[in-house]
C-alpha cells in the first residue's frame, strides 16, 4: 500500500514576516536620523507587501494540496469500502 503524505514541512512555506524598523523615542534622534528612518519605513512597507503576496501564494498552494489530498483520500475510502 502506498501512503501519500506531504507532511507539515512541505507546506510550511518560506514566508517570513519583516522585522519592524527601529523607531527612536528621543526627539533629537528623530530629527538627526529622519532620512534614515524614512528610508527604513519605506523599505519595511515594501517588505510587508512582499510578505502578504507570499502568504497569498502559499495559501493557494496549500489549498490545492488539500484538494488533492481530499481526492486521494476519497479514492482510498472507495477502495476500502469495496
Amino acid at each position: 500500500m502506498i501512503v501519500l503524505s506531504w507532511g507539515s514541512a512541505a507546506i510550511a512555506g518560506s514566508c517570513l514576516p519583516p522585522a519592524p524598523p527601529w523607531m527612536p523615542t528621543d526627539p533629537d534622534d528623530v530629527r538627526a536620523y529622519a532620512d534614515l528612518l524614512k528610508r527604513d519605513v519605506e523599505i519595511y512597507f515594501g517588505d510587508v507587501e512582499r510578505y502578504f503576496r507570499c502568504l497569498d501564494h502559499e495559501r493557494r498552494e496549500v489549498f490545492e494540496q488539500a484538494r488533492e489530498v481530499g481526492k486521494n483520500y476519497a479514492s482510498t475510502l472507495d477502495t476500502i469500502d469495496q
